[in-house]
């Protein structure tokens, strides 16, 4: 950020971040930074984070879109925003800019949180646990939601989840056919034989992942019947890691 930006950003103006981190901090339900600034235009996650921290002064744009996302008013953070507002409509006194705090029974946007929940996005493909066919789905799947102190447990940060589905026997019994996986998008380079979700030649995988040197990628199924149960890709040109495999889920 330039010094000229920089000396705009006013005493009041930290105060009021102030006041809005701290409602953004309170455990009300709300989008992570990422999907509430795509969602209300205000840019990236680097742009809303520079609203609640103080950066970049809250003009009413950005602060209406705060009072719409954590159901207060603008007031609440912003006397001065709000003034301006109430000018702009010919009022004498600031008023709720926001609807009534709204009733969420579980988050059902991807990236939402509610409490101590968040919901992770689901891919609509399914990952191959078999010959590698990719299978698309024309279903729109909900997300499915997990405690954000298990995400936090797996080394997940914030999202970077996604749930797929896995499609075939050949890391049966530890990933059922049909089951669902939690796939860890920031954990893509260290390749030490754990599970991992990757795309080769087009065409989506499972496979036990290991990088030996001078060699290439070995790929191992886990299940010891499947074949076959290990292949070697040496520099592929259509190759790219999408995440390791933490967790599974299945109907018994």
């Amino acid at each position: 950020m330039s010094d000229s930006k920089r000396s705009k950003i006013t005493d009041e103006n930290r105060l009021e971040a102030a006041r809005l981190k701290a409602l953004w901090d309170d455990g009300r339900p709300h989008r992570t930074q990422a999907v509430f600034g795509e969602h209300y235009g205000l840019g990236n996650q680097a742009n809303v984070g520079h609203y609640l921290n103080g950066r970049s002064a809250l003009n009413a744009k950005a602060a209406v879109a705060f009072a719409a996302e954590l159901g207060c008013s603008v007031a609440d953070f912003s006397p001065r925003v709000a003034e301006e507002i109430a000018r702009l409509q010919g009022v004498s006194a600031p008023v709720p800019i926001a609807p009534a705090p709204r009733e969420i029974h579980a988050p059902s946007v991807p990236g939402q949180t509610l409490g101590d929940f968040v919901a992770v996005r689901r891919a609509d493909v399914k990952f191959s646990n078999g010959t590698g066919h990719v299978v698309y789905s024309e279903d729109d799947h909900p997300p499915l939601v997990f405690r954000a102190d298990f995400l936090r447990r797996m080394g997940i940060a914030p999202g970077k989840a996604v749930v797929v589905e896995a499609d075939g026997v050949s890391n049966e019994p530890k990933i059922p056919d049909g089951a669902v996986v939690l796939v860890n998008c920031g954990d893509r380079e260290h390749l030490n034989g754990d599970l991992f979700a990757f795309r080769v030649d087009g065409e989506l995988m499972i496979k036990r992942l290991e990088r030996i040197d001078g060699v290439g990628i070995l790929a191992t199924a886990e299940n010891p019947n499947f074949k076959p149960k290990q292949k070697v890709y040496m520099n592929p040109p259509d190759f790219e890691v999408i995440g390791r495999a933490v967790w599974t889920g299945a109907l018994l």
